[in-house]
């Protein structure tokens, strides 16, 4: 039989909180989807947890690890109703950075409702569903910027990168023009140009 260790890296009285209710969890819990806990290890600072081994690696494995590409849950595999299966990042976001709210305003309020309180609560709706849960903000700031009690979180809010509408391809290679002419290569070349040009004309004027 092959088991798996884990082991505690680096130990602290939390950290041994959480090892000791994780044992207790998996002792406890019986499923056939789930691991059975063969034994465990407190000795001083050294905690150890003894799994059956998995072949196939974790479930965490496959969707954040190594094999997360592998297994990109696209709406095909979802198997979930074409109706239903766009999410709000994916038809409300590119509205919001084109700033147009009206579109994502319920129709049934017939155009009744205050401009900037609907702008609001769509940019604080599609921080909270941020991708990186790091950047979504925490549920003070949330019942803040729906109060709009803060201009100046508010305002930092509505120039995130996350608002930002994607530059236009031709806007963009105007950008990388502008900073290459303003870059130290092209200005050395272009003096070189310009070095070589007046003396092919003085070459030219001397002899004549």
């Amino acid at each position: 039989m092959q088991i798996a260790v884990k082991r505690l890296k680096v130990w602290s009285n939390k950290a041994d909180m959480e090892f000791a209710v994780e044992v207790e969890i998996l002792a406890r819990v019986r499923h056939k989807n789930l691991l059975s806990l063969r034994g465990y290890c407190a000795e001083g600072q050294e905690r150890l947890i003894v799994y059956d081994y998995m072949p196939n690696l974790s479930l965490s494995s496959h969707l954040h690890g190594h094999h997360s590409a592998e297994c990109l849950l696209d709406w095909k595999r979802r198997k979930i109703s074409s109706t239903v299966n766009r999410t709000i990042t994916d038809w409300a976001l590119p509205l919001a950075c084109e700033r147009k709210f009206s579109e994502l305003a319920d129709p049934k309020l017939n155009g009744k409702y205050d401009e900037e309180e609907l702008k609001r609560v769509i940019l604080v709706s599609l921080v909270c569903a941020h991708t990186q849960p790091e950047r979504r903000p925490t549920m003070p700031d949330v019942i803040e910027l729906l109060k709009g009690e803060s201009k100046e979180k508010f305002s930092e809010l509505e120039n995130d990168e996350m608002f930002k509408a994607p530059q236009p391809a031709a806007a963009a290679a105007d950008d990388e023009i502008s900073i290459a002419e303003n870059s130290s290569d092209f200005i050395s070349e272009e003096k070189d140009m310009n070095q070589e040009v007046k003396e092919i004309v003085q070459e030219n004027t001397h002899n004549s």
